[in-house]
């Protein structure tokens, strides 16, 4: 379960790279609709990415307690 929560956490590591360099893209066209789609998924990936974070550190110390 940890190793598919690891692997998931890059997936969404390389989705957010991916919506900054279209955020940048989108900065250089002046397109303020794409442009604040863009910066709210980049927003919405951190907090998953943080939300999955503190999931893994919670596991890791339910299992040191445990051990």
């Amino acid at each position: 379960m940890e190793n598919l929560i690891i692997d998931l956490k890059s997936k969404f590591i390389l989705q957010k790279q991916n919506e900054l360099i279209k955020a940048h893209e989108y900065k250089d066209e002046k397109d303020k609709e794409l442009l604040l789609i863009t910066t709210g998924k980049i927003l919405e990936l951190d907090n998953i990415i943080n939300s999955l974070s503190n999931l893994l550190n919670y596991h890791k110390s339910t299992k040191e307690n445990f051990k």
